[in-house]
């Protein structure tokens, strides 16, 4: 029975512990100065803007290699070429919702937060295009599967930006 009664002290600790540690970080952020906050949102900015763009870069390294292996192992030229047209429309895409993901918890009152959110919103116009575009040309020899296959490169992207974090 003292051992459960132990046990339950602990638990009572800790969780006493977490909820003071909580308190005292939402008072530090309370006690932030406008011009600190100021600070501390350009430099979370800056951050995310290196992220979009080693994404975009990454994006486009993966599309360009793999377009490379599609050209010298396939004899019909529209494999690559329907890789690489999808691959453009990935890349636009993850650019537009990187868009998107930037003007979340964007307000009325900081007009600079929601700047380019009309790119985000547009985000599916991309996979819409791809389609379109794909049909429209497939009597011309654009193939499917390889044009949505280059299409979902840019997940390959965000898979390695998250390995590398």
């Amino acid at each position: 029975m003292s051992l459960n009664s132990a046990s339950e002290d602990e638990v009572e600790q800790a969780k006493k512990l977490f909820w003071e540690s909580q308190a005292k970080l939402a008072a530090s952020m309370k006690g932030m100065t406008e011009e600190e906050e100021a600070a501390l949102k350009q430099e979370q900015q800056e951050k995310y803007e290196q992220r979009v763009l080693a994404l975009i870069s990454d994006s486009v390294f993966f599309s360009v290699i793999i377009f490379s292996i599609l050209w010298y192992f396939f004899a019909n030229p529209f494999v690559a070429a329907s890789y690489a047209f999808g691959a453009t429309m990935g890349t636009a895409y993850s650019y537009g919702l990187a868009k998107y993901v930037q003007v979340l918890g964007g307000s009325v009152d900081d007009m600079d937060s929601v700047e380019g959110a009309g790119v985000g919103q547009a985000r599916f116009a991309f996979l819409i295009l791809l389609f379109v575009i794909v049909g429209k040309f497939r009597s011309q020899g654009l193939l499917e599967i390889p044009s949505i296959a280059g299409f979902f490169t840019y997940q390959l992207a965000s898979l390695n930006q998250g390995l590398k974090q």
